[in-house]
């Protein structure tokens, strides 16, 4: 079973699950991201990435990478005696933790990326094989619900940990937006944002996070309200045509963030 809990200092969350659990999450992803080559379901490489490298982190969780750990799966000795067989007690569960930050924007991401398939299935995956295409369209719909089933763990967890009032101040756009046309994140936001934001973020004493993570997940919504944002382009804008580069390329914040992270 999948499942989404807070770290102990309010960090980040753990995803955790059995192998097929997260292989499967990984998977579902992908299928509603839309083939290489293709026009992604997402706005840009930047984003793309972003996407990437959580997907990443997932698939070496499942690899056994990351967190492993044992947990109680039903069997007990009484059981054990009614089937007449050998049975483990525990199931073994893997796990990652990631940033609330980049998690919240990862969530919001796929969920308007889950909406897109399910109202253009056919644009997702125009041009490519036949064959490959209905392959995909017999699980599409399966990996379209698990994708809604992790984002709504994920706004759970975090209206446990932010609480009701402040996550209703962020719950129309953030679930039920892309239903009414809203558009969860501007198209043309600096993926390097969330950077910026997970370093503000982390940088926080653990008591003060819960206050400051549905702030964050609204500067998504509206970028440019925060003024940090808007250097933060000016800078990367700077560098881009300084050393002739595209502005995804541009890495401002790579080397800010800790060495050692308290979960």
């Amino acid at each position: 079973m999948l499942k989404v809990k807070d770290t102990p200092n309010h960090l980040g969350a753990y995803i955790s699950g059995t192998f097929d659990d997260l292989d499967t999450l990984y998977d579902a992803v992908y299928d509603v991201m839309g083939p290489p080559g293709e026009e992604p379901a997402v706005s840009g490489d930047g984003e793309a990435l972003r996407v990437l490298g959580v997907l990443y982190e997932i698939r070496h969780a499942y690899m056994g990478m990351r967190g492993i750990d044992r947990c109680f799966n039903g069997v007990d000795h009484q059981s054990m005696e009614f089937e007449d067989k050998e049975l483990p007690e525990r199931n073994v569960e893997f796990s990652v933790p990631l940033m609330w930050p980049e998690l919240a924007y990862f969530t919001l991401v796929i969920d308007d990326m889950a909406v897109k398939a399910i109202e253009h299935p056919k644009k997702l995956y125009r041009g490519i094989d036949k064959a490959v295409y209905e392959a995909v369209g017999e699980r599409l719909e399966s990996s379209i619900g698990l994708v809604k089933l992790f984002v709504s763990l994920v706004w759970l967890e975090m209206q446990r940990l932010i609480g009701k009032r402040r996550m209703a101040r962020i719950h129309r756009n953030a679930v039920y937006g892309p239903d009414y046309g809203i558009e969860q994140i501007r198209p043309d936001m600096y993926p390097q944002y969330i950077d910026m934001l997970n370093i503000r973020y982390g940088n926080m004493k653990p008591e003060k996070r819960p206050q400051e993570l549905g702030k964050i997940v609204r500067c998504f919504m509206d970028p440019l309200s925060d003024h940090k944002y808007n250097r933060m382009v000016r800078d990367i804008r700077t560098a881009a045509f300084q050393y002739d580069v595209d502005e995804s390329e541009v890495d401002l914040f790579s080397n800010q963030y800790p060495e050692v992270m308290e979960w």
